[in-house]
């Protein structure tokens, strides 16, 4: 059995010498790239401004004749029309946030070119004014 165990143990000895393997790490780990920021929306320029005004203009109705269009510091595009048609006339302002591209505001300044406006308040029949001589306390 000693024949056996020399050349088992020179060969374990030798073995061993060849298999020991060491692990090499770098002193900072690898890490990923850091992702990029996500992308901010592309906010409206002017022309999709005016462009987005005269559709919703028409879609009322009106002759548009465009008087302004300006971005505010924020981010809110302000599109004024003069405004005629169907025997009316007078002012549109619509207000559209520059990145969602929502019509945040509408103010229709419009009345019919006989001079009386056209809410419902002040309308009250024909030949009927608003309440002309009533005292305050008959209200």
């Amino acid at each position: 059995m000693s024949r056996m165990r020399l050349p088992l143990l020179l060969g374990s000895l030798l073995l061993s010498s060849g298999c020991i393997v060491a692990e090499t790490r770098p002193s900072h780990p690898h890490r990923p790239p850091p992702r990029p920021p996500p992308s901010r929306p592309v906010a409206m320029g002017y022309d999709e401004a005016v462009r987005r005004g005269f559709d919703q203009c028409r879609a009322r109705g009106y002759r548009c004749e465009l008087k302004e269009a300006h971005l505010t510091g924020n981010d809110v595009w302000k599109v004024k029309f003069r405004v005629d048609g169907r025997g009316e006339k007078g002012h549109l302002h619509l207000d559209y946030d520059a990145y969602s591209r929502n019509l945040i505001k509408v103010n229709d300044k419009v009345k019919d070119k006989g001079g009386r406006g056209w809410d419902g308040d002040d309308w009250d029949g024909p030949g009927r004014g608003k309440k002309k001589g009533h005292a305050r306390r008959d209200d």
